[in-house]
């Protein structure tokens, strides 16, 4: 017996013999099927290869955009606090200080948070080295008390609030943010609306969830940090950290 399967005016004729009612030879529709399956393969190699040349082009066009390099500063365990810094402040809400660079867009960015019916609240800005290094101290205690080492009470207090110059708040560019309707909720609705938006002030997440090993940082899905409206959006884009940004294009 013959049949015929007409597609697009192309007729592909493909013989069956039967034997006790079973089909066992489709040949000809075999060879129909496996040319469509290549061409919807060519066509999605090709469509992938455009996304990558069009996102090879992006970030080549992103490449040293940040004029001030030093808000790309990276501070972390194996990065401590550089010894010159270009310091100045401005003091906010509730006697917080941050650098003055980063003071107008975050002043922004809380504005419009509370806009939308939230309540954001600064609750750590910038720290001298003896208020990072009291800070420390005082989670090692706390944690000894909890029944840690005091080895593993030292590791542990430096992934999350940092030791002495591995801190970021000694930059006076990073702030921590939670709702002030619960302090004690790491991820409150104004929390929520900074993740999301907080790029458009030049702010990024700093310890997003699952870059620990990249960071040195427990996840702190309330630790903002300034880097800038061009960077903010191009780490926000990609969807990586801060070290991985300065590795890819300041490097």
């Amino acid at each position: 017996m013959e049949y015929t399967v007409t597609h697009k005016k192309q007729d592909v004729v493909f013989g069956v013999s039967q034997r006790g009612g079973e089909s066992v030879h489709l040949s000809g529709l075999k060879q129909y099927i496996a040319q469509r399956r290549w061409q919807v393969l060519v066509i999605t190699l090709l469509l992938s290869a455009a996304v990558l040349l069009i996102l090879l082009g992006r970030a080549f066009s992103w490449s040293g955009r940040t004029k001030d390099v030093e808000l790309l500063t990276v501070v972390g365990p194996q990065n401590p606090v550089p010894d010159e810094l270009n310091l100045a402040f401005t003091l906010l809400e509730n006697s917080e200080m941050v650098d003055s660079r980063c003071a107008e867009a975050l002043n922004a960015m809380l504005s419009d948070c509370r806009a939308e019916g939230l309540t954001p609240q600064i609750t750590a800005s910038f720290r001298t080295r003896e208020g990072q290094t009291a800070l420390y101290n005082d989670e090692v205690r706390s944690l000894v008390q909890n029944g840690l080492t005091e080895e593993e009470a030292r590791i542990r207090a430096a992934e999350t609030v940092g030791a002495p110059g591995a801190s970021e708040h000694e930059l006076g560019l990073a702030v921590d943010i939670r709702d002030a309707t619960d302090l004690t909720d790491v991820e409150g609705a104004a929390v929520q609306w900074l993740h999301k938006n907080a790029w458009r002030y030049g702010f990024v997440l700093r310890y997003p969830e699952g870059k620990e090993s990249v960071t040195g940082y427990s996840y702190q899905p309330f630790h903002f940090r300034y880097v800038g409206p061009d960077a903010a959006e191009q780490i926000d884009t990609l969807g990586i950290t801060l070290e991985e940004y300065v590795e890819m294009f300041y490097s």
